[in-house]
């Protein structure tokens, strides 16, 4: 298999995040020393929450999220592949918009986007000149945290509350998948840092079964902001790339 395609897949199983991570580490075998992991760690002492505050906070995220239409700024990312033990940290701008759209455009280390939209995922890469097009049930084996973000889950129905803190940036609620269909599922665990301020989802981190992780914190977040029109979620790429489109099936 591909080395780049293999790492796709592999990433793939912790979050949409990851998808676009290249074939060449810029680390190797490091986690957790990123600025967008080290939001995740609960202060000392008095940091801990009860249950009950834990679930009071859920509620009014589900409650605050579900009122909201869009929302865009920056994101920084911090990913690990266990298969390959090796990690990266980007950066760059995101947009959600309901239902059911996003996108991430990578910036640092290297230009990428990506966009969901009508249940289909478009990656370019500039720098390998490639788009890949394939749907996002087949790349994404949970998609439990991406249909939250993008306006077409619950919180409180599709996960629960393992422990709740309070860090630094914000409070920490550790969360594991509530299973309703009896198929295995992906995700070791979703933690979700939540704005206190504004009930608002300020990032979030994966664990997938495999033991990939991928931790994203988002800045600079504006709410219903400057129109989000369905042309941001039309990916432009310029003529003579590569198109990898894995929606088709052998002799289609």
């Amino acid at each position: 298999m591909n080395h780049n395609i293999f790492r796709i897949q592999a990433l793939s199983l912790t979050l949409i995040f990851s998808l676009v991570s290249s074939a060449a580490a810029q680390t190797s075998g490091s986690f957790g020393s990123g600025q967008a992991s080290k939001a995740f760690k609960c202060s000392a002492g008095a940091g801990t929450l009860s249950r009950d505050q834990g679930n009071a906070i859920l509620a009014k995220v589900q409650e605050t999220y579900s009122k909201i239409d869009s929302i865009q700024g920056r994101f920084l990312q911090e990913s690990y592949v266990a298969a390959l033990d090796e990690g990266e940290e980007s950066s760059g701008e995101m947009v959600f918009a309901k239902p059911g759209k996003m996108r991430w455009s990578y910036k640092d280390p290297r230009p990428q986007e990506v966009v969901i939209r009508d249940d289909e995922l478009w990656m370019y890469q500039p720098d390998k000149g490639q788009v890949m097009i394939d749907s996002v049930g087949k790349v994404l084996m949970s998609a439990l945290p991406v249909s939250f973000l993008m306006g077409m889950g619950n919180l409180a129905q599709d996960f629960e509350l393992v422990s709740a803190c309070q860090g630094k940036s914000g409070a920490i609620l550790s969360l594991i998948p509530v299973d309703k269909t009896g198929k295995e599922e992906a995700l070791e665990g979703f933690v979700l840092l939540v704005d206190g301020e504004k009930n608002l989802p300020k990032g979030a981190k994966i664990n997938s079964v495999g033991g990939n992780v991928t931790a994203i914190v988002f800045e600079n977040q504006q709410v219903n902001g400057p129109v989000v029109n369905s042309q941001r979620f039309v990916l432009e790429y310029p003529k003579g790339v590569d198109i990898l489109d894995r929606r088709k099936t052998p002799g289609s």
